[in-house]
């Protein structure tokens, strides 16, 4: 006989008093353990499913998609708690508002359900209004980790499969056909079947997100689809384990701070560019703060109608000259047919200042070989005599998909270059942060692809560019927030990777940009200021200490620059929580003669640095916060 427990919690009480902004930078996690599974439940998503203390899962979550790829927002209604003899259960009542719209236009009830043997979601969902969607219902996240794994596919008909979880990003389905997927760690065989559809599974890291996704409505299937008010879906995901052998559960985490050592020479700065989107950029005065010396160069995209290319143009260079920097072009146009002519004209009749050109098909986001010979034939005629991209204005998926789709680099190609954002799927903080390391993979596999051309990495934004054809990009509250600092520094180095010949972050003016309406400069702004001063500088290696028994991870980025000013090290936390690493600094470099300045103190960032009796450096940071410390001379 089973004792239960149950409380449901109201809207009141599931819903959290604090700002929406620290809700999203610090949501409210909810621990949940039966046996040795444990998962965490934040918001409506089950993340970090673990197995005697293993990681299974990333996440299993439910997903509402319109016609153009935006993803609904979802907000937890109520909720209420079971506990058994057997396990808990958690029952959420889910509204999903669509993106520009106040009240709910799907509503879904979500039940989890851990017990010894089993993690199990059930979504059950019905649409409020009418609207054209691409997908609704669950996925599972699969852990980069995985990359290598065997797995064996079940299919609905029982025929079996066998495959692994890619190394490189790979450019189509991993697999199809899904009704389970089986598979063995530490010795756990681990079963996770579906219901209420097929499913599939495809590598993320092409959009740089920090996961491998199975989900619902295969890609062979037609869409955007009509749904109608009333229209329900009915879908499940059931992950069981059963032990081969007693679980060898790893050794708990050592609560200490990160220890790192600054080392010999592993790259240099890359140049850094910056992102024009508006006619209007740069028009007015922005101020002294907004200056930005350094900078290589300033990159705009030119549309059809050619009428508009002169203003965007006017703006692209009014930025160029305030941070002395140079053009880099990026025509979308379906031909070649009059591009030179057109753009020769905007820039009042020489392409001298243009360091770097592109031409991409406004369907594809690529280039298309012939159009691209096209104009490079007509440009014998110009004055031009920089570097000639090819690749894609879009996510490395469409570069990853180009060049697997049998679409040459064409042979006089000098770069490549391709676009990324961290919220292509995902807006939650936890998942913007797993980008980063996605983000290096992904210029790697360029540079493969490109067969060792340079890579151009940008525009980087915080929200995706292209949902759909000529849909601007939104602005994003992080923008301003010391967080996309810290996050900037961690992709950058990421991106410290040889062959990468660029990275363009952000735009020039707010609200997308570096820089506040008056001009001054918000956190990341900052950052980027100090960085393009030390381009082409050497970077040093900044090896995180292993610690016996515990993996090696911090949320702290160091990034040590090695100029004839001295030794600068860049740090960055990643965490919502104060954070320290302490640094073994090379010959030369006194922890006493370090000097701290923190990157957005007036956006409430903060950091402060001890000197150990070892001659190391303990640095402090707060939540979200950057600095750079100095030791003068060199080191």
């Amino acid at each position: 006989m089973s004792t239960e427990h149950s409380a449901t919690l109201s809207a009141q009480a599931v819903s959290d008093p604090r700002p929406p902004l620290e809700q999203r930078l610090d949501p409210a996690i909810r621990k949940l353990a039966v046996g040795v599974w444990t998962a965490e439940l934040i918001g409506d998503e089950l993340a970090n499913v673990s197995y005697a203390g293993r990681p299974v899962l990333r996440a299993i979550k439910a997903v509402v998609r319109d016609h153009e790829w935006r993803t609904f927002a979802p907000s937890v209604r109520d909720m209420a708690e079971v506990k058994d003899d057997d396990g808990i259960s958690l029952r959420l009542h889910v509204d999903y508002a669509a993106p520009g719209t106040a009240g709910p236009a799907f509503e879904a009830m979500l039940l989890l359900r851990l017990t010894p043997a089993t993690v199990e979601v059930t979504f059950s969902g019905r649409a409020k209004v009418p609207f054209r969607r691409n997908r609704i219902g669950l996925v599972v996240l699969h852990s980069t980790s995985e990359a290598g794994r065997e797995v064996s596919v079940v299919s609905p008909d029982g025929m079996v499969t066998t495959g692994a979880f890619p190394t490189d990003i790979r450019p189509d389905l991993v697999f199809t056909d899904i009704s389970s997927m089986e598979w063995a760690d530490a010795g756990t065989a681990f079963d996770l079947g579906f219901s209420g559809d097929l499913f599939e599974t495809e590598d993320q890291r092409n959009w740089s997100d920090g996961s491998f996704k199975t989900y619902s409505t295969p890609s062979a299937l037609p869409i955007p689809v009509d749904v109608a008010a009333g229209d329900t879906v009915h879908q499940s995901v059931s992950l069981e384990a059963l032990s081969i052998e007693a679980p060898d559960s790893p050794a708990p985490a050592v609560d200490e701070p990160a220890a790192f050592t600054v080392g010999e020479q592993a790259g240099t700065v890359p140049p850094l560019a910056l992102f024009v989107d508006s006619a209007e950029a740069g028009s007015g005065s922005s101020g002294e703060d907004a200056q930005l010396q350094g900078i290589d160069a300033v990159l705009v995209e030119l549309y059809e109608p050619r009428e508009a290319w002169p203003a965007k143009l006017a703006a692209a260079v009014r930025q160029a000259d305030r941070h002395g920097a140079a053009l880099d072009v990026r025509i979308v146009a379906a031909s070649a047919d009059a591009v030179a002519e057109a753009l020769s004209a905007a820039m009042g009749g020489s392409l001298s200042r243009i360091a770097r050109l592109g031409l991409f098909n406004p369907d594809t986001h690529c280039t298309d070989p012939v159009a691209w010979t096209g104009l490079k034939e007509s440009l014998r005629e110009t004055d031009f005599r920089g570097q000639l991209l090819a690749g894609t204005r879009s996510h490395f998926t469409e570069l990853n998909r180009w060049a697997a789709g049998g679409t040459p680099v064409p042979a006089g190609a000098d770069a490549v270059t391709f676009s990324l954002s961290p919220q292509v799927h995902s807006t939650e903080i936890a998942h913007i942060v797993e980008t980063v390391p996605v983000q290096r993979l992904a210029a790697a596999n360029a540079l493969k692809l490109g067969e060792g051309r340079p890579v151009h990495v940008g525009p980087i934004t915080l929200k995706p560019r292209l949902h759909a054809p000529d849909q601007p990009s939104d602005g994003d509250e992080l923008q301003d927030h010391s967080f996309t600092a810290a996050w900037t520094l961690a992709s950058l180095q990421a991106l410290t990777l040889d062959g990468v010949a660029s990275v363009t972050y952000f735009e020039a003016a707010a609200p997308r940009g570096i820089a506040a309406a008056d001009g001054t400069l918000n956190p990341v702004g900052e950052l980027l200021r100090k960085l393009a001063a030390c381009q082409g500088d050497p970077v040093l290696a900044a090896g995180l200490d292993p610690v016996p028994g515990s993996a090696a991870k911090s949320p702290v980025t160091v990034y040590p620059v090695q100029s004839g000013a001295g030794l600068q090290l860049f740090l960055g936390n990643l965490s919502p929580r104060e954070a320290t690493a302490n640094l073994s600094l090379p010959g030369g470099a006194s922890p006493v003669a370090a000097d701290v300045a923190v990157i957005g103190a007036s956006a409430g960032a903060h950091a402060h640095a001890t000197p150990a009796d070892d001659g190391a450096l303990a640095v402090t940071l707060g939540p979200w916060s950057t600095a750079v410390v100095t030791f003068p001379g060199r080191a």
